[in-house]
């Protein structure tokens, strides 16, 4: 299962999304502070925020889409 930001960037296999902490961020070469929809298994699990995170841009979470 992968999980993606819906923009061409990076994909994180499911050990490294499980990986994953508050505050993690992953990185991207995209402008900040635009919003986008994480994915993973071409269902919407989220959505983000662009971010910056040591000089280098990123996806922040800001909130995870429960089951329907």
């Amino acid at each position: 299962l992968t999980v993606e930001a819906l923009l061409e960037g990076p994909s994180l296999r499911v050990g490294e999304l499980l990986s994953l902490k508050a505050g993690s961020v992953v990185t991207t070469r995209f402008p900040a502070g635009d919003n986008v929809e994480v994915v993973a298994g071409n269902s919407r699990i989220g959505a983000g925020e662009l971010t910056v995170s040591r000089e280098r841009l990123a996806v922040r979470m800001l909130g995870f889409r429960g089951k329907d």
